[in-house]
């Protein structure tokens, strides 16, 4: 069964639109991931109107004058044959054909220069992760890319290690608060650009995306405009450059879990623990700054060797992510994959 509804752009400009949107997609994500718990409206808002290298254009569905859902298209600068679609319809109006207009009209919104179109969701089960994808994705030419397993650790209650004993001493271990210095923003960048690169990503071909110095400074700046506060580690080699790093957000709600961004250790000096060892001081931080009770992170299902860190330090499974993907020029999905995950 579908309703009638129209389907137009919101204009970001317009905080009552927005808010709106933000309402629905509270409401869409609360019903399939329990416990989820938002992010605040003008958190939410500011990261849709944010100038951080991407374009986004939100389109929604309304039903006379209620809107019902919502969904976006996100295109990068530097990655502009790809485009991240999300689609959120409100719990009431499932299984009416709107999640389905929503999607297409996300995607008629992207540049030309788009050629493929990605989508992630998650799921607290494979069972309704299949059935996402072998049904409202399948149905839209959408394939499977790869999958990830997010996990959780109680910061409260865990208990880490009281140093990063483990990696050679000529490796030096710093934690920055909002910013890492300036001298070293340029080299964070480029360890930032690779994460989804050299990590296992499936059939998502995943290429680096250096941060420049002036995106990054965007970025901290409107993570301190939605109230997060930003913790990053690295690690220097002798000569005093930049060779692991990671980082993740604490927001201002402490119901809210900390979120890590992403870790990385340049090829050359891995084998020395220093993922951890970056890692590990990142939550020590985090636990001093007192904000949060939870850290979440993900990694690729095939990502044995990080999932194996996340679990040494107490991580656990608590829900999963799929990341869908087809052509521009077809409705037509890639063929399958077929994952064994351990």
């Amino acid at each position: 069964m579908s309703i009638a509804v129209t389907v137009r752009p919101l204009d970001v400009g317009d905080d009552i639109e927005l808010a709106a949107a933000h309402a629905v997609e509270s409401a869409a994500t609360s019903d399939v991931r329990p416990g989820w718990v938002p992010m605040g409206e003008a958190a939410r808002l500011a990261a849709w109107r944010a100038d951080t290298g991407w374009t986004c254009h939100l389109v929604g569905a309304f039903d006379g004058t209620d809107l019902v859902g919502i969904a976006s298209a996100q295109t990068a600068h530097d990655t502009p044959d790809t485009c991240w679609v999300d689609v959120a319809v409100h719990p009431r109006s499932l299984r009416q054909g709107v999640g389905g207009r929503l999607a297409r009209a996300a995607e008629q919104s992207a540049p030309a220069t788009v050629s493929r179109f990605v989508a992630s969701a998650y799921r607290p089960t494979r069972a309704t992760m299949d059935e996402l994808v072998g049904g409202f994705a399948h149905r839209l030419g959408y394939a499977l890319a790869t999958t990830e397993t997010v996990v959780e650790l109680d910061l409260a209650r865990a208990r880490l290690p009281v140093d990063t004993d483990g990696h050679p001493t000529a490796y030096a271990i710093s934690t920055h608060v909002d910013g890492v210095p300036e001298h070293l923003r340029a080299q964070v960048g480029v360890l930032k650009g690779l994460v989804d690169a050299e990590a296992p990503h499936g059939e998502l071909g995943w290429q680096p995306t250096p941060v420049s110095a002036e995106e990054y400074a965007a970025e901290i700046a409107l993570a301190q405009e939605q109230g997060r506060t930003t913790i990053e580690s690295v690690a220097l080699a002798p000569d005093g450059s930049v060779v692991a790093w990671t980082g993740l957000a604490v927001g201002p709600d402490p119901a809210r879990p900390a979120q890590i961004e992403g870790t990385l250790v340049l090829s050359d000096h891995r084998g020395h623990r220093l993922g951890r060892a970056v890692k590990l001081a990142s939550l020590h931080a985090t636990r001093e700054h007192g904000r949060a009770a939870r850290v979440r992170t993900s990694s690729d299902d095939e990502n044995r060797w990080m999932r194996a860190v996340n679990a040494e330090l107490g991580f656990v499974p608590v829900e999963l992510e799929v990341i869908v993907q087809r052509d521009r020029e077809s409705s037509t999905p890639r063929t399958p994959i077929v994952r064994d995950t351990p």
